[in-house]
């Protein structure tokens, strides 16, 4: 029998025979923690169907060949998906199985186009200030140089010193990538003539073939499409079975300007199984490459990391060919190992330096030779196409006269069988499956234990649950059995005297209990709140990264006649700051409050109810007579008490502010900004939360203030007598109800 079938028939008989055993079945979820059968196969569908996805992330910078990874992965390298042109055209992409060829657009919000908007502005503030002191440092410049110029000449000069004022300006801004971003998108929305207040959040995109959708996808995501500016994703769905099962995510350019859809990019990636860096081999582990990995944060259960080195067939010439005497095979193994060894260093660099980023990359430093993965789209092209030269363009065909040329003895064009076996070999999809097929199995194997992990542990607990009902059928059957009306009224009259010798003291001892719960809960959670702010901002000062660099600064003229102009070395300190790294650390600060301030609430006032319990019951002992006192009728009783309060629920969620949503790596004073926010949003988010404990515990303490506590437990008392005094008079009924129960119960396995 299933779990869910169990629970169903375990919630049958209880409901049948809810006068005998309803309130004690319920008492015994709450502590065994049962919930009901359809949640459970609510909770057990879940697992399947979130799980079971194997999740695929593509990272790469603009031309770094993610595009032909995935038309290599899923259309035989036929160029079905089309390119972003620049960084700023590059939208968000997902694909994934579906019924129907389809694609779904989403559009940006009005508060990402206000955003933008907003961030243009700044840009435009920003180059302002950066041209006009260019502007006064060129003219001091030019009054040491001349003190007089005749007042045509000043006009003429005064155009090319502002000509290159704006250059400079130009060359300076472009190192603030979120707010350039931001300013080109801005132009493209101002430029474009469709209303963007009259487009709807979605739009599908139905179409009959492959090619048809890719040309149709053009008008939202392509260079001069008309929706391009105001395309904020792709959701593709092919009825294509190599997609069963999978999702793949084309992330946008690190200097995205939209934090909302920055903040979805970093999200999917969190939760992909294998990701996949993809970088040109001519230009492999860049600085650029750097700042996209920063997406990239440690995560718990799979997940695989590579590194694709794409465009490998360009690297074979030259020395490379000269090193390995024009050998294939050996000019491909010194360029792996050369890509190996710089990405070992590259990462144990950054690793050495910004120790936040914590084990993030650790296989890739540990396992760097296994790692990387050389890659050729075109090669793919050109195998997939041998025997239709007419498809080939120019960047085809020189690929190929490049490969006959160089390495006649592995590319022919009347040697198909060689030629072909060899572009496999530039291509490499083979491994690419065959690392996705491993970790698909892998994942099957996670979900399998997954499942059979939460199987168990339900079955314990409806094994412990329905054995407490039983044991409490048994206790009430020897109850019956052992008890007289007799016995019932003097245990009556015993209970009133109890109730007024000791009510008073009993409620006492209850208050200073809440009270000392109030000071301990707000201790521990605040203690736990202390550790992870800690650590946050032990993380955010790691992030930030000094340096020195020269530079050459005009200091006059000299020598013969003054001509000759004269300049200075000098040093200046060079602030930086790695985005990524921080918004990682304050995603983890906020997923950590989330996930465990209400968990670690819940279990203190957990803890907390059974030490009430014991206490409540040592009271009684002190003050009663052991022969006055049934511990059994009063443990059920309190019990009763304590779980019929209602415990309010502490969460907390939050979202970083617009102010931090600049990526990739900060200079300067933008980078002391940058710091500034993100400690300010810490001390922030450190205020709100206390302020989220008060407000909780204050309505905790008034909850558990209003209840009579003496009240309560012997008015419960009173009750459980009353009916008890009820099956004692229907003996020989309640004995067959019990019996039918237990052989109901027994029979549930």
């Amino acid at each position: 029998m299933s779990i869910v079938n169990m629970q169903r028939e375990l919630e049958e008989i209880i409901s049948r025979h809810q006068d005998l055993i309803g309130s004690e079945a319920q008492n015994l979820q709450l502590e065994y923690a049962i919930g009901t059968a359809n949640k459970t196969e609510e909770a057990l569908e879940k697992i399947n169907s979130e799980n079971r996805l194997l999740q695929i992330g593509i990272l790469g910078r603009v031309k770094a060949g993610k595009s032909s990874l995935m038309n290599a992965l899923l259309f035989n390298g036929k160029s079905i998906l089309p390119n972003a042109a620049t960084p700023m055209t590059a939208a968000l992409t997902i694909i994934s199985y579906g019924e129907e060829l389809s694609a779904e657009v989403e559009f940006f919000k009005q508060e990402d186009i206000e955003n933008i908007k907003r961030e243009a502005k700044e840009f435009e503030l920003e180059f302002t200030k950066l041209k006009n002191n260019a502007l006064k440092e060129l003219k001091d410049r030019r009054k040491k140089k001349q003190n007089f110029l005749d007042k045509a000449k000043e006009v003429l000069e005064f155009k090319e010193l502002n000509r290159k004022a704006e250059k400079r300006a130009r060359r300076e801004i472009k190192s603030n990538m979120t707010l350039t971003s931001s300013y080109d998108q801005w132009q493209r929305i101002k430029a474009s003539k469709v209303d963007y207040t009259q487009l709807p959040v979605f739009e599908t995109v139905k179409s009959n073939s492959l090619e048809n959708l890719s040309t149709e996808l053009l008008a939202y995501v392509g260079a001069d499409g008309q929706y391009m500016p105001f395309t904020k994703s792709v959701h593709i769905k092919i009825p294509q079975n190599n997609l069963k099962g999978i999702q793949i995510v084309d992330t946008p350019g690190v200097n995205d300007p939209v934090q909302s859809r920055e903040e979805r990019t970093r999200e999917l990636l969190k939760y992909c199984d294998v990701v996949f860096i993809v970088s040109p081999s001519g230009q492999f582990m860049s600085s650029e490459d750097l700042d996209l990995m920063d997406r990239i944060t440690s995560k718990e259960g799979i997940r695989e990391l590579y590194v694709l080195a794409s465009q490998a067939d360009l690297q074979l010439f030259g020395s490379v060919k000269e090193e390995s005497d024009g050998e294939l095979q050996q000019a491909f193994n010194n360029i792996t190992t050369g890509l190996a060894k710089h990405l070992h260093n590259t990462l144990s660099k950054l690793k050495e330096n910004n120790p936040e980023v914590g084990s993030a990359y650790d296989s890739l430093i540990e396992e760097s030779s296994k790692k990387i993965i050389h890659s050729s789209g075109i090669c793919l092209t050109i195998k997939e196409t041998f025997n239709q030269r007419e498809l080939w363009n120019e960047g085809i065909k020189t690929a190929w006269k490049n490969l006959t040329t160089h390495y006649p003895d592995n590319f022919s064009d009347s040697d198909e069988k060689l030629s072909i076996s060899n572009l496999d070999l530039l291509a490499n999809i083979s491994t690419i499956n065959s690392i996705i097929d491993n970790v698909k199995d892998q994942k099957e194997t996670i979900l399998k234990a997954r499942q059979e992990e939460f199987i168990q542990a339900k079955t314990n607990a409806l094994i412990k649950y329905k054995k407490s009902l039983l044991s409490y059928i048994n206790e009430q059957v020897e109850e019956l059995n052992n008890t007289s009306i007799d016995a019932l009224k003097t245990e009556q009259k015993k209970l009133k005297k109890i109730k007024e010798n000791v009510s008073d003291i009993i409620d006492e001892e209850y208050y200073e209990i809440v009270d000392s719960l109030e000071i301990n809960i707000k201790n521990d959670l605040n203690d736990k709140l202390k550790s992870y702010f800690r650590e946050a901002k032990d993380n955010i000062n790691d992030a930030e990264e000094t340096r020195t660099e020269s530079y050459e600064k005009y200091v006059g003229r000299g020598g013969l006649l003054w001509l000759s102009k004269k300049y200075e070395t000098r040093y200046r300190d060079i602030t930086t700051v790695r985005t990524g790294a921080i918004k990682t650390s304050l995603e983890n600060l906020t997923w950590e409050i989330e996930e465990s301030i209400d968990t670690t609430a819940k279990s203190f006032i957990l803890d907390w109810k059974k030490q009430l319990s014991r206490d409540l019951i040592k009271l009684l002992r002190d003050n009663v007579n052991d022969e006055d006192l049934n511990v059994s009728q009063i443990k059920k009783v309190i019990r009763n008490v304590l779980n019929t309060i209602v415990y309010p629920e502490l969460s907390y969620t939050g979202q970083l502010p617009s102010t931090l949503s600049a990526n990739g790596t900060l200079e300067d004073s933008r980078a002391e900004e940058y710091m500034s926010e993100a400690q300010s949003y810490v001390s922030s988010l450190n205020g709100r939360v206390k302020k989220d404990i008060k407000s909780f515990l204050s309505t905790l303490l008034t909850a558990l203030k209003a209840i009579e506590m003496s009240k309560s437990i012997f008015g419960n008392y009173d009750e459980l007598l009353q009916t008890l005094e009820e099956q004692i008079n229907n003996k020989e009924i309640t004995f067959d109800k019990f019996n039918k129960i237990k052989n109901e119960l027994e029979k549930v396995a």
